[in-house]
């Protein structure tokens, strides 16, 4: 149901929830390589080109040559990027309280606790199989 709401949103902006991704994990963390911008996200490297490709296309995100690897490029979100993105959020979050109605404040917000302590458990778990 979430995914279907949040699609709903996003496709008008011309996003898929990847982009949205993409858009959002720019933001949170500033300018990337494209590597680094496939592994936070959780894209396959190929497919991550292509996505960058068609974001680039339409404005909303532009390739810098790094200063640090000349052999690389840092993933930088555009003005109007940033405004597509305020936008998404803006949907989004009207969908998540849509989603969320029928829960009163107090369990909206044990949700969110129960499902930050599942993702955080996953990130440890992940980390430490990554070590191994």
């Amino acid at each position: 149901m979430a995914q279907a709401l949040a699609t709903e949103r996003l496709e008008p902006l011309g996003l898929s929830p990847r982009a949205w991704g993409v858009l959002s994990t720019l933001v949170e963390s500033g300018p990337l390589t494209q590597i680094d911008l496939a592994t936070a996200t959780g894209t396959d490297r190929t497919a991550m080109t292509y996505l960058l490709d068609e974001l680039e296309r339409t404005g909303l995100v532009e390739r810098v040559r790094n200063p640090d690897d000349r052999r690389s490029y840092l993933i930088h979100l555009t003005a109007q990027g940033e405004e597509t993105r305020a936008k998404a959020a803006a949907d989004l979050a009207q969908q998540a309280d849509r989603l969320m109605e029928p829960l009163s404040a107090a369990e909206r917000s044990q949700l969110v606790d129960l499902l930050t302590r599942v993702a955080n458990h996953w990130d440890e778990t992940n980390a430490d199989a990554t070590e191994r």
